[in-house]
């Protein structure tokens, strides 16, 4: 017998990210795997976008650095202040994951901003 449920991703400086709707079968006691990288519909709401086409991937939108379900203005503040004092290392505001923030971290943040971007959640 079998359970349903929803797999959430969280993480320090994307938006939230919920597994496809109806939930994924799950036996107790089993081993788990799920990609959600295949497709957008792999998420709830089909909230991912495409990050690569060869191989075709998919990824979780960055740039909600305060947590509050939102891309927006609040976080490109934070982004590009970062960005004009050159921080460095592993801060929130460094979306590329390159341990500096800069003119591409801010342009990841504004994009999604300019889109809208927020938490679908079941």
């Amino acid at each position: 017998m079998y359970s349903k449920f929803y797999i959430q991703i969280k993480h320090r400086n994307s938006i939230e990210t919920w597994s496809k709707t109806g939930g994924q079968p799950y036996t107790l006691g089993s081993a788990l795997s799920y990609d959600f990288t295949s497709a957008a519909s792999q998420s709830y709401g089909s909230n991912m976008i495409k990050v690569n086409t060869s191989p075709l991937r998919f990824g979780i939108y960055g740039g909600d650095i305060n947590q509050d379900g939102t891309i927006d203005a609040t976080d490109l503040s934070g982004v590009d202040n970062d960005a004009s004092g050159s921080v460095s290392g592993y801060v929130k505001t460094d979306l590329t994951g390159d341990d500096f923030v800069d003119a591409g971290d801010v342009s990841i943040v504004d994009n999604n901003a300019s889109g809208s971007v927020s938490i679908m959640r079941p």
